[in-house]
């Protein structure tokens, strides 16, 4: 008799009928760690909570963790729920003050201790780190299945539960409701700058200095280019090649008459006479 009961009470249970939070198993977790710095940043739609790890239990097997996020108002008390016929999803209420955010496969002993030591230096295997759970990282209208993680707002308050659910997808247990956690604020949505989102402050540098350097450049080759055309107006260089030609073929003339009457001094004289006046001019 006390299986058929208890067989009737799993079939209810999955049905969808509330099971009591004072029924489930509590199960201890500190949601900000102090030694991580990434649990610790909190975005203006997101942040990132500890998971619960190694859950054990002799009752059942943990299999499945399912996060409840509640949305906190003016006062920052625990929700008002005592069971999970309480805890609504996004597909079908879509403004439930608490719902479902997803679910994901729990995390055993077995495979913990068997990541505990690895040779991280071998290209031959990967080393991945469990760092947490992101809380508001979908957007529901791009996204399918039966829950949705939806982004939160700025500036407001939120509360985690981790739901424990075994083999046959029966809540079993959970971590109660975490502290409050308020989301960075902005005044809107339009003023939120993500243009840097996902790059770091070395390249935000780097890419800065390489801009200033090119319009630089641009700078530099339209000055050079300008002074380049610019036309140079000295006499030297607007006399006409044929007179420039016409002179040279006159000094010579004129040296080769006079070379017998003049001496050397003379000569050198006059060559720089000549060259040192202006082009169009040849003194005798």
């Amino acid at each position: 008799m006390k299986l058929v009961l208890l067989l009737c009470f799993v079939s209810c249970l999955r049905t969808g009928w509330a099971v009591q939070f004072s029924s489930l198993d509590k199960i201890s977790l500190n949601f900000f760690p102090n030694m991580s710095n990434i649990l610790a940043a909190r975005l203006s739609s997101s942040f990132i909570v500890n998971i619960p790890k190694c859950i054990s239990s002799s009752h059942y097997t943990p299999t499945t963790i399912r996060p409840a996020i509640a949305v906190l108002g003016e006062t920052v008390g625990l929700p008002a729920v005592t069971d999970t016929n309480q805890i609504r999803s996004l597909r079908n209420f879509t403004d439930a003050p608490i719902y479902y955010a997803g679910e994901f496969a729990s995390v055993s002993c077995r495979m913990a201790r068997a990541l505990v030591k690895m040779d991280i230096d071998d290209e031959n295997y990967k080393l991945t780190t469990i760092v947490g759970y992101q809380v508001g990282a979908e957007v529901c209208e791009n996204t399918k299945g039966p829950f949705c993680n939806r982004v939160l707002k700025p500036s407001s308050f939120y509360r985690v539960n981790f739901f424990v659910l075994d083999e046959n997808a029966v809540v079993r247990a959970h971590t109660d409701w975490s502290d409050p956690i308020q989301t960075n604020n902005v005044t809107s949505f339009s003023a939120y700058d993500g243009s840097f989102e996902g790059r770091a402050g070395g390249m935000i540098v780097i890419t800065v200095l390489l801009s200033v350097g090119m319009f630089l450049v641009v700078v530099g080759l339209i000055v050079a280019a300008a002074l380049g055309d610019k036309t140079i107006t000295s006499p030297q260089a607007t006399f006409p090649r044929s007179l420039e030609k016409a002179k040279h073929k006159h000094l010579f003339n004129m040296l080769k008459r006079h070379m017998t009457s003049l001496s050397i001094d003379n000569i050198c004289h006059l060559l720089l006479t000549c060259w040192s006046s202006q082009p169009y001019f040849i003194i005798l």
